[in-house]
């Protein structure tokens, strides 16, 4: 098989260096992406203060055991949820071993490593598509139409990956999207298609019709043609969202303003939900029968409480939501111009309104969806975050 994998690799010596670029020309990692660098672990540590981490990261520490378990506990304060992390040492040591097996790391190498052992090691954790690791699924849904929800979940897209995560973007609102013009793109075959024929879909399908919009974004637009739509089965949807999951760090889906099975289906099972609300009673009462409905979800939906203008008073507060969906906002974005200009522009926000206090605070709450505001391990030992990622590995 092929493998479509985001790697970093860190290397301290020339020889691990020389193991790393055979795994990097290996044909069966001809589609992903290998990152090459120097400086060890100590290096990764550093990177990771700025980047998100990949779904694998391989670092060399020629160091000892404590120099090791140390510099180890500082990657897992700055990886996210969902890396996986192979370790090359020089500690021969079955303790040293074991010890890092049960903190999470996924395997570790006693050094000198070939090449070979390098491509053998990423076989293990990848060899079974089951056990391969799952993008996050990001789904924004309007409580009301016209609340803003698309634009926002776009950029939510874009400010992904501008931060350096692998990003695809599903426009489901088969009917009436909008990303095609804010990204000018056309659709190469619509999802819509797509869903009406479920047994075509494979990676290799997806990864063609996928429209590259930057470096780290793709995206699937709706064609925004009302033609009689296709009869979508959950099946079908869950089978598209699982192979874009694969091929990304961070699948951002924009759902329609529609009830269907398939729309309950992603509203129930995505990993983040993030429902947008104008500050209207229609949209509260929309939004307080729909968190009924969503009360057994895992993680609580997120609010964005969109067009809020202060200069009309009858309109309803933040405080009132709060109060009545006993959820607070996590954001509430002001009415402003400069919205309205980006999306007829076809400007992302961040270009459009630059210095925008909104439009930065939604830079940063994207970034909280992503999983990159989790909370540094306090006591510095290995057993935070990375036990986290290895659970995290056989939940999904």
């Amino acid at each position: 098989m092929l493998y479509r994998l985001a790697i970093d690799a860190f290397a301290a010596t020339p020889d691990f260096a020389s193991a790393l670029e055979v795994l990097a020309d290996d044909p069966l990692f001809a589609r992903s992406t290998v990152s090459l660098h120097v400086g060890g672990l100590a290096a990764a540590v550093d990177h990771y203060q700025s980047q998100a981490t990949p779904q694998l990261v391989i670092v060399e520490e020629p160091g000892g055991a404590d120099l090791l378990q140390s510099r180890l506990a500082q990657l897992a304060e700055v990886c996210v949820s969902g890396t996986r992390v192979i370790v090359a040492g020089s500690v021969n040591d079955i303790a040293t071993y074991r010890r890092l097996l049960s903190d999470g790391v996924s395997d570790y190498l006693v050094t000198p490593v070939a090449g070979a052992q390098v491509i053998a090691s990423v076989q293990a954790l990848f060899s079974d598509p089951e056990a391969a690791p799952k993008g996050r699924l990001i789904a924004f849904w309007g409580v009301r139409g016209g609340a803003g929800s698309s634009l926002l979940a776009q950029n939510a897209a874009w400010n992904l990956a501008k931060a350096g995560d692998e990003v695809i973007y599903l426009d489901l609102d088969l009917a009436f999207g909008t990303s095609g013009l804010l990204f000018n793109a056309d659709a190469r075959q619509t999802v819509g298609e797509l869903l009406g024929e479920p047994e075509r879909i494979d990676t290799q399908l997806l990864d063609r019709i996928l429209i590259r919009q930057d470096e780290h974004l793709r995206l699937l637009p709706a064609s925004a043609e009302l033609t009689d739509p296709p009869a979508i089965a959950v099946e079908a949807v869950e089978h598209l969202i699982d192979l874009a999951r694969r091929m990304a760090a961070v699948l951002v889906v924009d759902l329609p303003h529609l009830w269907a099975p398939w729309v309950r289906h992603l509203l129930e099972n995505a990993d983040e939900l993030v429902l947008t609300s104008v500050p209207d009673l229609a949209s509260l009462r929309d939004a307080k029968a729909l968190l009924e409905l969503l009360a057994k979800r895992d993680a609580k939906p997120r609010l964005l409480l969109n067009k809020l203008d202060a200069a009309k008073r009858n309109q309803l507060t933040a405080k009132d939501f709060a109060e009545t969906l006993k959820l607070s906002p996590s954001l509430v974005i002001p009415s402003e111009t400069a919205f309205a200009e980006a999306a007829n522009n076809g400007q992302m926000l961040a270009d459009a309104a630059k210095g925008n206090k909104s439009v930065e605070a939604f830079r940063q709450f994207c970034l909280l969806l992503a999983g990159k505001s989790e909370p540094k391990a306090k006591d510095g030992s290995l057993s935070g975050l990375f036990r986290q990622l290895k659970e995290a590995v056989h939940v999904r």
